[in-house]
């Protein structure tokens, strides 16, 4: 718990003199990893909104993101996907599954 504290101080300070620093040029000022970033993001103990040049990674593409946890596009293809899912599973259900000796 002390690392983590002396972690978010140190990047605390670097974006106190420069609030418009990207994810890797934080870490390189703060010497705390990328990752270690992008977690704190996740945990709130960054708030993305104070500044601008900040991004956590979709979960999928690890495209640059602002907020949640998929970017906008991974998000549409996975509804697009469910629903073409639902479509086949309602082709499926409405098609006779047997067949009677008059049917022939």
């Amino acid at each position: 718990m002390v690392e983590e504290d002396k972690q978010i101080t140190a990047m605390e300070q670097a974006l106190r003199r420069n609030r418009q620093l990207n994810n890797d040029q934080l870490a390189e000022l703060s010497m705390v990893s990328v990752q270690r970033i992008r977690a704190y993001i996740r945990k709130g103990k960054l708030k993305l909104c104070d500044y601008p040049n900040l991004a956590d990674a979709c979960d999928l593409c690890a495209g640059p993101i602002r907020q949640g946890k998929l970017c906008i596009d991974c998000t549409v293809r996975i509804k697009e996907d469910i629903q073409l899912d639902l479509e086949r599973s309602k082709q499926k259900r409405t098609q006779p599954i047997f067949l009677s000796r008059n049917s022939r």
